[in-house]
């Protein structure tokens, strides 16, 4: 069973898959989770606020969503 623990973040300027720069002020949050991959865009500043757990459990989410039966 994964856990957001699990998620490996990477941060970039670049966008992960054209390479196209972010817009100004922005930065791609790139999350890693056994063999997939998700990113999130988020203006650099307010990156500073967030700590790793939360940029963890934010790309967890987008990596693994949760199936509802």
């Amino acid at each position: 069973m994964s856990k957001y623990k699990d998620v490996v973040v990477a941060l970039s300027k670049k966008h992960p898959q054209t390479g196209e720069p972010a817009q100004a002020g922005h930065t791609f949050v790139i999350g890693t989770l056994g063999t997939k991959k998700g990113w999130y865009e988020i203006e650099t500043e307010k990156l500073n606020k967030y700590k790793d757990e939360d940029l963890k459990m934010e790309l967890f989410k987008l990596l693994h969503p949760q199936t509802h039966h």
